[in-house]
């Protein structure tokens, strides 16, 4: 069975005799995988009316400990400036999806919290998006042949995350 990667590599390796074939097909076919992913990902945010960059707001703040739940926090964390993420919290708190609360002992710190609204919504893209997991990798492969590509894909980032 021929794969979108495999249809192209000769293409895109051509002119480049020191690129090893099976290097670039795995670094593609993650590159494919991940775009792929992202897809799943922004249809659905979108079938709940939100941005992918929202739900992504909404996913890390149901798992960040309340000390980390800062404007400034969040920002640093998504790697945008605090004005960007003051735009992200303000449509997400007009939607009902959390509060920002100024601290009574810091009036200069405000505290983000997840509403019920926003723990529903997150819980369903969670589910979703374990779902859309399942198949890709799941439906693809067996047990013993995913716990292995996991064990490789971890050398390969383990080593990449060193090295950089």
């Amino acid at each position: 069975m021929t794969d979108s990667v495999e249809a192209e590599l000769d293409h895109h390796l051509a002119g480049h005799d020191q690129a090893d074939p099976v290097v670039e097909g795995v670094l593609y076919r993650i590159i494919e995988l991940a775009r792929r992913h992202e897809e799943g990902q922004r249809a659905v945010a979108a079938g709940e009316g939100l941005s992918l960059a929202d739900c992504e707001v909404i996913l890390r703040l149901a798992h960040l400990e309340p000390a980390d739940c800062t404007p400034g926090q969040l920002a640093r964390l998504f790697h945008i400036t605090a004005g960007s993420m003051t735009s992200r919290l303000s449509r997400l708190e007009s939607g009902g999806y959390l509060t920002r609360t100024v601290q009574p002992g810091n009036r200069a710190q405000i505290q983000v919290d997840l509403t019920d609204k926003g723990q529903v919504l997150h819980h369903r893209f969670a589910d979703q998006m374990v779902d859309i997991h399942q198949e890709m990798v799941g439906g693809a492969l067996p047990a013993k042949d995913r716990a292995t590509l996991n064990e490789l894909l971890r050398r390969v980032l383990t080593h990449v995350e060193a090295t950089t």
